[in-house]
């Protein structure tokens, strides 16, 4: 009897919903399918994975990835890298986030001509920036330095980031701030104190889009730094393709090295990486 009435209660199949979760599955696999291969790959012998590209490995062979750190230096690249991210993301969230600040809540002259140069700096390929920022850079004296493209990192994602943190600053209540400063708050202590940890799911999003963006930088790096102890990760991969052939298993040894921690950073964090792009998109 209560089987039949529970059974009764079942909605019947909507060919929609069928179809949807078609989709999403096969959506799904083509999206794990690269992450897949790129193990599997990395664990074959060079011959095999000529004979057998697609195709599980016969024998895993782990030390591929032994190797990827001894012939590559991998692990001195990725510090290299962590460094070089680091600075960058200092340099831009220091900078957009004071900016955002300043658009969102001080009524100045020439406030709406600076948010239009702001976003103009978006619309620029970057492509076409690259001989002044190496004459720029050399002229410093900051060319081949981690300083000097952390800043030009910095550069390509300010415009990006002021506008995204702006949203959330304009929804925070102003009585919050009004509070503050009849406590004699000043406004930097207001930003770091009061409005960071109401738009932490902001702050968040542009760390992770830019840290991602920087992490794989292979253009900008190759062309503005000019010691070779000194190169990125992405950099580093160039070590496996060679005149004769490419070390495909051991190229994808070190991208999965690369890649793991990325999809570990997101799946812990993807939750507050959606909220901060959707709350941020209608602010």
């Amino acid at each position: 009897m209560f089987d039949a009435q529970r059974s009764g209660l079942r909605r019947p199949l909507n060919f929609g919903t069928v179809l949807a979760h078609i989709a999403l599955g096969a959506a799904v696999v083509q999206a794990m399918w690269p992450v897949v291969w790129l193990v599997m790959g990395s664990l074959k012998s060079r011959q095999e994975f000529y004979i057998n590209p697609w195709g599980a490995p016969r024998a895993w062979l782990f030390k591929n990835y032994a190797d990827a750190f001894a012939v590559a230096q991998i692990g001195d690249y990725i510090v290299n890298s962590v460094i070089v991210v680091a600075m960058g993301l200092a340099i831009l969230l220091a900078t957009a986030s004071t900016t955002a600040y300043a658009l969102a809540r001080f009524s100045f002259r020439g406030r709406d001509a600076v948010s239009v140069l702001i976003l103009a700096t978006m619309m620029v390929p970057p492509d076409i920036l690259t001989i002044p920022l190496f004459v720029v850079l050399r002229s410093l004296g900051l060319l081949g330095g981690y300083f000097g493209l952390a800043c030009i990192y910095a550069v390509g994602g300010f415009g990006m980031a002021v506008f995204l943190l702006r949203s959330y600053f304009v929804a925070v209540p102003v009585e919050l701030e009004e509070a503050a400063i009849l406590e004699g708050v000043g406004p930097l202590t207001i930003l770091l104190e009061v409005i960071l940890p109401l738009t932490m799911p902001g702050f968040l999003a542009v760390t992770i889009i830019q840290a991602m963006g920087m992490w794989n930088d292979l253009y900008l790096a190759f062309v503005f730094l000019r010691d070779p102890a000194s190169a990125t990760v992405p950099l580093g991969l160039l070590n496996f393709f060679h005149r004769e052939a490419i070390d495909w298993p051991r190229l994808l040894a070190a991208l999965t090295i690369l890649t793991l921690p990325v999809l570990v950073f997101y799946s812990l964090f993807q939750r507050k990486f959606v909220e901060g792009l959707t709350s941020g998109a209608v602010k």
